[in-house]
């Protein structure tokens, strides 16, 4: 009797186990379509310029239409076309913003990458003269649904850099980028899903010099060893969410949303599978 008695008590249990696993992995996955359908909703109204309705250029009347970047080509060489060029158009992508938060973007993203890290301030749309103060746009508030190595490569592509796929060998790096007005600023990318460790890096640094690249640009979830800002790595630059974060919460929220946008929905264009 006891021991039918414990054997149901402990099928009881692993069931009440079962089922809180269950419902964990349901509410996880609840809160990532969540954030993906606010994240589709935000990005909707700034780009349809809902956000924008009181907001004037300088010498102009309110901004109520904003252009999106064109499709890609369709076609069969799509890819291969695509990723030679420049996939984010500054132009368009500054396109209907107040003169003044347009320059400073423009300005911002002309900065070399060379300074990243000690880069500081406050965001364009705050310092714009006689521009309302919008919220920027953070990444780390758990509203947003991005992938980091398409955002990373969609932010330095707005800041001048072409790119095109790197050879099969060259794998895990997947992305040559050169700036189109110097060919000596180049990175080969590599996409960590992990932590970079320092031995890691420098492996990957010598693989990318041989490629002819000067420096190695890596998007790290989880970011990097501290011994990675070590003097013989220092042709590596590391972006994880918490740096990428700081720099895009400089820009002006509609900006900082259009790069969002083309990150979510341009892998291929970007040079991603």
């Amino acid at each position: 009797m006891w021991f039918v008695l414990l054997i149901f008590l402990l099928f009881t249990l692993v069931a009440a186990l079962l089922w809180r696993q269950n419902e964990a992995r349901l509410r996880v996955e609840r809160e990532r379509e969540e954030r993906r359908a606010r994240t589709d909703q935000m990005l909707a109204r700034v780009l349809l310029g809902e956000d924008r309705a009181e907001r004037h250029t300088l010498g102009g009347g309110p901004v109520t239409e904003m252009r999106q970047p064109p499709a890609p080509p369709s076609g069969p060489t799509t890819r291969t076309a695509a990723v030679t060029q420049q996939p984010v158009d500054v132009d368009i992508l500054l396109e209907g913003e107040p003169t003044t938060v347009a320059e400073q973007a423009r300005e911002l993203l002309a900065r070399p990458t060379t300074l990243l890290s000690g880069l500081g301030g406050e965001s364009a749309c705050a310092r714009a003269a006689g521009a309302p103060a919008s919220p920027p746009l953070s990444l780390l508030e758990g509203r947003i649904e991005v992938p980091l190595d398409a955002l990373v490569l969609a932010w330095f592509s707005a800041r001048g850099y072409l790119m095109k796929p790197a050879p099969g060998s060259a794998q895990p790096i997947s992305v040559l980028m050169t700036h189109r007005d110097d060919r000596d600023r180049n990175y080969a990318f590599f996409f960590d899903r992990g932590r970079l460790h320092a031995q890691r890096a420098a492996e990957l640094q010598e693989k990318a010099r041989s490629l002819g690249m000067h420096r190695l640009l890596v998007a790290a979830e989880h970011g990097a060893d501290a011994n990675v800002t070590s003097a013989r790595l220092r042709a590596v630059l590391v972006v994880d969410w918490v740096s990428l974060d700081r720099e895009i919460r400089k820009l002006d929220f509609g900006i900082a949303a259009k790069l969002i946008a083309i990150a979510r929905t341009r892998r291929g264009v970007l040079g991603l599978a």
